[in-house]
């Protein structure tokens, strides 16, 4: 500005030295940084990634005023599948088998349920008192350990001696769900495992007592859900 005998001044700004002030002093003048807003995609709790997804929507250009849009949307990773039968007639009694089909991978850390909907049959063809019975559980393929809470009896049948004459041969069947949550820090596979035994002891039980264990009869058996980061 002009001042007295034609003398010019320069007046510099005075900016507010907080930290939590945006508008600088640049060499080319004041400064004032704009602001984008970016969305987040599925994955971990910490970090870029979630298990929701944050869309954002920007303003027109030029617009005033600048108006962001922004959404969220729930988008946890799941997945069913179908699982195939476990021949259990040959197994040790208490040796665990594993069903095929059922293994899963959970693709990203967080927590998980699982779930599997399981039948299984035992037959035999002699007389004597037993009880028979088939359990499965989830079990952590990598350090062999099973899911808490997830082993369940799908079969527990006492059969107090007596078989059919005209047939020679009895059976049972049982169903049930097999259920558990985990909680894992990097993609883990899970899978179930069954295991068939008697309560007699006797040699002919062992040997004539026919085990099986199922998955997905009739509907899908076998379903995992992230229900957490």
């Amino acid at each position: 500005m002009a001042g007295a005998c034609g003398r010019t001044y320069r007046i510099d700004p005075k900016l507010d030295p907080a930290v939590c002030n945006a508008l600088t002093q640049t060499a080319s003048g004041l400064l004032v940084p704009g602001t984008e807003v970016t969305g987040i995609a599925p994955g971990t709790a910490v970090g870029t990634e979630r298990s929701v997804d944050v869309d954002v929507t920007p303003p027109a250009a030029g617009a005033c005023p600048e108006t962001w849009q922004v959404g969220a949307r729930l988008t946890p990773v799941i997945g069913s599948r179908i699982a195939g039968m476990a021949d259990l007639r040959t197994s040790a009694i208490g040796q665990q088998v594993v069903l095929p089909n059922s293994q899963v991978l959970l693709p990203e850390p967080g927590v998980y349920r699982l779930t599997a909907h399981l039948f299984a049959i035992a037959t035999w063809n002699f007389n004597g008192r037993h009880i028979a019975s088939i359990t499965a559980l989830w079990v952590n393929t990598t350090t062999n350990a099973f899911v808490p809470g997830s082993p369940r009896w799908v079969i527990l049948h006492d059969e107090p001696g007596t078989v059919n004459p005209a047939t020679g041969l009895k059976s049972i069947g049982g169903n049930a769900v097999c259920e558990g949550f985990v909680t894992i820090a990097a993609p883990t596979t899970f899978e179930i495992r069954g295991l068939r035994a008697t309560a007699d002891g006797g040699t002919q039980a062992n040997a004539n007592l026919q085990h099986y264990l199922a998955g997905g009869i009739p509907q899908q058996g076998i379903m995992w859900q992230k229900v957490s980061d």
